[in-house]
């Protein structure tokens, strides 16, 4: 971690914004998703999230939102720089070992309990020194130590390490458990009846008979949100109900389920059981745009016969398949959902066949070139039967 990262993560936890923040800052936008990837990594955990298109702090975030503040004023205040201005990137290391010589009172004592030649602390003292524009320590046969300047900024300096050793603490211990868990992300089951409920549940009991000392973990996020996670590599693996993969993502299909348009008994009958009709007499809930069912559904709405009907009928977005279940029982909604969920509600709903090409495929995927075959052939062979 340096000082130039955490202005620029104080910055970004305010504004919620890469663009934003890299134009306040005057910096590239590349520039600061890549202080963010930084800092994620450095306390293994995500401070921002994806969200409609726009970044939102996670818990996390806001729990360090104060602590990046109060860093970011000391890393400022190292350098004189107004708030608002960037600060030059010293290493929180390099500003460690400033304080071990002033407590050492000797650049070779420092080096020697480091571990590292006199000349390589030499120059990185140096280095500090040149970047913060003053000198730091007074050099002199024998020792160093601290000038006037040097007792400032190692005074701040001290309070900015003791922040970032109390905020990253915790993150150690979590990335020790991070590094000994296999992680698993999948789509939303679409109820505990549904055939990704059924391969999570088998993953998950498999998993414990095989490696009953390898956690497991696992849990549901929309498609959007997999993708970013499985890129970061915050999971081994996902499963994804896209239509496709993207290019840098390599997997397999696991399964495939027609789609039909579903509607309550009672509103079918009125509707005669015909699909137009039903559409233009009841609202269609969907899953948002940020999931893989949402996009099939859209690019089947631009086909015949769905299409035909044009924008005459209406809809509304709904992020719960279980809230939209209860609008097509209760409220005369529609929906558009895989025939595999609605096995538990046959007797209350009706389901009316799409086009043959109206199916949801499942799958598995994985960053490509990057993922751990071993352990990917074991999560599949274990899904899979």
């Amino acid at each position: 971690m340096d000082t130039a990262t955490i202005v620029m993560i104080d910055r970004l936890l305010l504004l919620n914004g890469l663009r934003e923040t890299a134009r306040l800052m005057n910096r590239p936008a590349s520039s600061i998703s890549a202080a963010l990837a930084r800092a994620e990594q450095a306390l293994a955990t995500p401070l921002l999230q994806s969200s409609g298109g726009s970044l939102m702090r996670t818990l996390d975030g806001e729990r360090l939102m104060p602590s990046f503040s109060e860093m970011a004023d000391r890393c400022r205040a190292i350098f004189g720089a107004a708030d608002g201005e960037p600060v030059p990137a010293i290493s929180l290391e390099a500003l460690d070992r400033l304080l071990l010589v002033a407590r050492k009172g000797s650049i070779r004592a420092a080096a020697r309990e480091i571990g590292i030649g006199q000349p390589q602390l030499t120059r990185q003292l140096a280095q500090v020194e040149e970047k913060i524009g003053k000198t730091l320590l007074d050099r002199r046969h024998g020792g160093a130590s601290p000038t006037a300047d040097g007792l400032d900024v190692i005074a701040t300096a001290r309070g900015l390490l003791d922040i970032w050793t109390a905020i990253s603490a915790r993150s150690n211990e979590r990335f020790r458990r991070t590094v000994t868990t296999v992680r698993v992300g999948s789509v939303f089951p679409l109820g505990a009846e549904s055939s990704i409920a059924g391969l999570l549940a088998r993953l998950s009991a498999q998993w414990r008979l095989r490696h009953p000392r390898l956690p497991l973990f696992v849990t549901s996020m929309i498609a959007e949100e997999l993708l970013n996670g499985v890129r970061s590599g915050l999971f081994d693996l996902v499963l994804l109900d896209l239509d496709h993969l993207p290019a840098d993502l390599e997997g397999v299909e696991l399964a495939r389920s027609p789609l039909v348009l579903v509607a309550s008994r009672e509103t079918a009958e009125r509707a005669g059981g015909s699909l137009s009709n039903l559409l233009l007499t009841a609202p269609l809930a969907m899953t948002t745009a940020r999931s893989g069912l949402r996009q099939i559904i859209d690019r089947l709405l631009e086909k015949p016969p769905l299409s035909e009907i044009g924008s005459r009928f209406e809809t509304m977005d709904v992020d719960s398949i279980p809230v939209i279940l209860r609008l097509v029982e209760d409220h005369g909604f529609l929906s558009i959902l895989p025939a595999s969920s609605l096995s538990r509600h046959g007797e209350r709903l009706a389901a009316l066949p799409l086009p043959p090409e109206a199916t949801l495929p499942l799958y598995a995927a994985w960053p490509k070139g990057r993922g751990n075959p071993g352990l990917i052939a074991e999560i599949l062979s274990l899904v899979r039967r």
